[in-house]
């Protein structure tokens, strides 16, 4: 074979400009394709181990009352009244409520010690039962300089918040129940057990927690799941339109992704200026006076 049919073999072989041109548009293509799909299943496998750690949460919760005669764990009216509830009764250490040295452990002061919250005996000291891999964060340094643009159970300890106002008529606005409130009542008097908040995720709810537009502490929302680049911390006014979905676990013991886009009330706008969490909503988040 003569050094030309070579050549021309070796030519025959080779890819033109057009054709890997071609091939470089059809892989972008399919990488187009391909990565919000997935993002999405990234996302569900995510939510779905946040899930069952919601479903565990529950179940401590009714371990603890199987063993106190039903009853919820008793969390005292400051707590309640700033928000420190869950930290009081369960989650791991964290920097906001450290009294040691600043190295983030949590000691025995205004919350107990997490070795000896109510909930220990259930959870152990396993703190990833605690953490949300889609917990996104809050930033509301405004109100606490420590919650800032880091995962919300890096400063609180879990990623999971316990609904400790399940008696108040209006909680986080109307204190008037707060002493006789839920936490210190019996499992059994949670009515409608299927639908009936026992832990929750932030985008569940408009910050200040419940109480709507403050002039006190600048109004944020929160997004962790489904929320793409919406994810994270807004302002009311920037929210923005995308949706606001929570994972939701409930009084008898299952769990759920809920979406909370509904019940976000706006102005003219489009700014959100408060949220309906009456009866009327997807969830029920305490007891209603008749």
């Amino acid at each position: 074979m003569g050094h030309r049919a070579i050549r021309q073999g070796t030519i025959r072989q080779a890819f033109t400009l057009v054709e890997l041109l071609v091939v470089i548009a059809i892989i972008s293509v399919l990488i187009a394709i391909l990565l919000p799909a997935l993002s999405r299943m990234k996302e569900a496998a995510q939510s779905a181990a946040c899930l069952s750690n919601m479903r565990q949460l529950a179940m401590a919760i009714h371990l603890y009352a199987n063993d106190n005669k039903d009853r919820l764990p008793y969390i005292p009216h400051p707590q309640h009244s700033l928000g420190d509830g869950t930290a009081y009764i369960t989650g791991g250490p964290a920097p906001i409520y450290d009294q040691g040295a600043g190295e983030g452990v949590t000691v025995d002061g205004w919350v107990p010690a997490p070795q000896n919250r109510a909930l220990y005996k259930y959870t152990g000291s396993k703190w990833e039962l605690f953490q949300c891999r889609s917990d996104s964060g809050i930033d509301i340094h405004e109100y606490w300089p420590q919650i800032s643009w880091v995962p919300f159970w890096q400063a609180s300890g879990s990623s999971y918040v316990f609904n400790d106002y399940q008696r108040a008529y209006h909680p986080s606005v109307d204190e008037s129940d707060y002493w006789e409130s839920g936490w210190n009542h019996k499992l059994a008097q949670l009515p409608r057990a299927s639908q009936f908040v026992l832990w929750y995720e932030p985008p569940a709810q408009i910050w200040p927690w419940g109480a709507g537009p403050s002039t006190d502490v600048s109004g944020k929302v929160f997004r962790w799941h489904k929320a793409g680049r919406a994810s994270g911390s807004r302002t009311y006014e920037a929210a923005g339109f995308a949706p606001f979905f929570s994972n939701i676990a409930f009084v008898d013991g299952h769990a759920e992704s809920v979406d909370f886009t509904p019940t976000y009330k706006r102005d003219a706008s489009g700014a959100i200026v408060g949220q309906d969490r009456t009866r009327t909503g997807p969830v029920i988040w305490y007891i209603y006076e008749q």
